[in-house]
């Protein structure tokens, strides 16, 4: 799957500490959109990284979309087990 990007962000100092600014364009939401609706979810994640050139004035880190899923094997749900067992010691 090719990267999916989803706008620029900067970290700035402010009185109360720093804090990150982003921005996002149309087409950054549009692409974001897309990506929801392609993969029929409600929620996107996105990391935010640092640009590998950080120019003065400008936004310094990148928003990727984080397409990370579980892997499920052989279509099997994840078993609970419970232990019973009286000779525990707590």
């Amino acid at each position: 799957m090719s990267k999916i990007y989803g706008g620029n962000a900067k970290k700035i100092e402010t009185k109360f500490g720093k804090m990150w600014k982003v921005s996002q364009n149309r087409s950054d939401l549009e692409n974001l959109l897309k990506y929801m609706n392609d993969n029929d979810t409600e929620w996107v994640n996105l990391d935010i990284k640092e640009k590998k050139e950080i120019v003065e004035g400008k936004p310094t880190h990148y928003l990727e979309v984080d397409d990370w899923k579980p892997v499920q094997v052989a279509n099997k749900p994840t078993e609970k087990r419970i232990i019973q067992n009286d000779d525990l010691p707590f």
